[in-house]
């Protein structure tokens, strides 16, 4: 085990929902087939390295991935979930696709694109970023309290609240634009006494069996 607490944070695989270019929030969409072989490519993956605790959102897509994950590595505990893991609230962009929000909305939709990412959230009735990481940040909290320095934990959540956790710790050139981790990538953190670093942002390097990977939200 590494000597300093490392942290392993998975997006889930490719749901029904990415598949069709829906937008999830935090609606229920099960993984596509193609997202439970992404899933079972990363827990290959990490059979090599053994880690202390597998936490999951607890919405379905990612909770399967964690579920596959467990079983590919043969991590003999259980998936733990906690409820700050769980993709942003995406008030009325969640349901439709894009195509179908600017046929629906098309002021808004012009309107969402034209200003800042911070202020898109409030205008469709979504959780700001605020909210999210203040919640992110104390599941990762809570989570990481439980483990001593030297572990390895595994965390399977979502692009939307990973990509505002990292961009505020490490900043916009993390994940430049819009960007958002793909579909069962994995980020690399470590902690020490000045606080987190990190490794690997959003590798796919294990996927390389899979032709691509979505990161529609």
């Amino acid at each position: 085990m590494p000597e300093l607490q490392e942290l392993l944070l998975v997006r889930h695989g490719q749901s029904t929902a990415n598949a069709k270019g829906i937008w999830q929030g935090q609606m229920e969409f099960p993984l596509s087939g193609r997202g439970r072989v992404q899933a079972s490519l990363a827990g290959r993956s990490l059979s090599g390295e053994p880690f202390e605790g597998l936490y999951s959102s607890p919405l379905s897509r990612a909770f399967e991935t964690a579920e596959i994950i467990r079983d590919r590595t043969g991590f003999t505990g259980e998936v733990v979930p906690f409820d700050g893991l769980s993709e942003r609230r995406g008030g009325i962009l969640e349901g439709l696709t894009w195509v179908e929000q600017e046929q629906q909305n098309p002021d808004l939709a012009k309107k969402f694109l034209a200003i800042p990412e911070e202020e898109r959230w409030e205008l469709v009735g979504a959780e700001t970023d605020e909210e999210v990481i203040a919640r992110f940040e104390e599941a990762i909290s809570s989570i990481r309290a439980l483990h001593p320095d030297g572990s390895r934990i595994v965390v399977v959540s979502h692009g939307g609240v990973m990509r505002a956790f990292l961009v505020k710790l490490f900043g916009p050139e993390i994940l430049p634009g819009t960007q958002r981790a793909a579909n069962a990538s994995i980020t690399r953190m470590q902690w020490n006494n000045t606080g987190p670093r990190l490794l690997e942002v959003a590798s796919t390097a294990h996927l390389a069996e899979d032709p691509g990977s979505s990161t529609v939200e």
